[in-house]
């Protein structure tokens, strides 16, 4: 039951925003009493910890099943698939998560306060370190010596696909000639357009 709440929960903050949205409301969406969502969670706040709580753990677990992959590139490509692949499969999870209302994100510095660190710095550090290996054996192009400048350079591009894939409406995708792609050939290009710009060898 508890999913089921978060679910409508999330579908909610994302079409009326987080101050619209009350326990009660999501009760009558749920056709439930008030005092039956109370039972789970005590008040809004911990309703909106729980959701952050849980996406971020169901994608970072996500995430973490490509960290046997060997070759960092490899490794590199592979999350930067799933992340994707999250992103796409779970539109109200990802759009909370990484672009949450102000009022939304207030909470979540609340929740930071006490957790492990936000997921995104999290994704970040983890690119880093694979930006740095691929640098110490020379596989970068000699100008590119920053690691976390390539690693968030690649996060921008990965999280504005998934932002215009999940955000876009028909028509918007008439107007970019994109109806007719699916994600999957953008999310290669921009693999491409990656490899190609960075590294001075991209496999083939």
């Amino acid at each position: 039951m508890t999913e089921r709440i978060m679910n409508v929960a999330r579908e909610m903050f994302v079409r009326d925003g987080y101050e619209a949205v009350t326990l009660r409301k999501i009760a009558q969406k749920i056709e439930y009493s008030p005092g039956f969502i109370y039972q789970f969670f005590q008040d809004k706040q911990a309703l909106v910890m729980e959701i952050i709580r849980k996406d971020s753990d169901d994608l970072r677990a996500f995430l973490l099943e490509c960290a046997e992959v060997g070759d960092p590139l490899q490794r590199v490509i592979e999350m930067a698939r799933r992340y994707a692949s999250w992103g796409i499969a779970h539109p109200n999870h990802y759009r909370l998560l990484l672009v949450p209302p102000p009022a939304w994100a207030e909470q979540d510095i609340e929740l930071r306060k006490y957790e492990r660190p936000p997921l995104e710095r999290e994704t970040l550090h983890v690119l880093t370190t694979l930006m740095a290996e691929s640098i110490r054996e020379g596989r970068l192009k000699e100008k590119y010596t920053d690691p976390g400048l390539v690693a968030a350079t690649l996060w921008a591009g990965i999280h504005g696909a998934i932002l215009l894939e999940i955000t876009m409406t028909p028509k918007d995708r008439a107007l970019l000639g994109v109806e007719q792609a699916p994600f999957e050939t953008r999310f290669q290009t921009l693999v491409e357009v990656f490899l190609e710009g960075f590294y001075k060898h991209p496999p083939r």
